[in-house]
């Protein structure tokens, strides 16, 4: 009988007894400018060695980045080491006053 339905092309439903498996999350990916945004926030911004370094860039290649976030309109400001002398690149904190004028400028 079980050949005349293979046959046939009849198939029984397989029925499971496992639990079934969880959806996994959704994955959040990170961006290399969201990894580069998370290094300028830090308090003491990050040295350009170190962006380099973790972001697998280039000197060159981090100077682009850089730009590319002022364009987009991030406060980005530069500085030098006092131990080192090697450029340091931070994020600045928007005053007030600077919030207020650019919204001024857009309207």
């Amino acid at each position: 009988m079980i050949d005349s339905q293979r046959r046939a092309g009849i198939r029984r439903a397989v029925v499971s007894t496992a639990e079934p498996q969880p959806v996994p999350a959704k994955v959040v990916r990170r961006t290399k400018k969201d990894q580069l945004i998370t290094l300028l926030s830090k308090p003491n911004g990050a040295r350009a060695s170190l962006i380099a370094e973790r972001l697998g860039w280039q000197a060159h290649t981090v100077r682009a980045a850089l730009s590319g976030l002022r364009k987009d309109g991030h406060p980005v400001v530069m500085s030098k080491s006092p131990k080192t002398g090697e450029t340091v690149y931070a994020m600045a904190a928007k005053s007030s006053e600077q919030a207020g004028a650019s919204d001024a400028v857009s309207a």
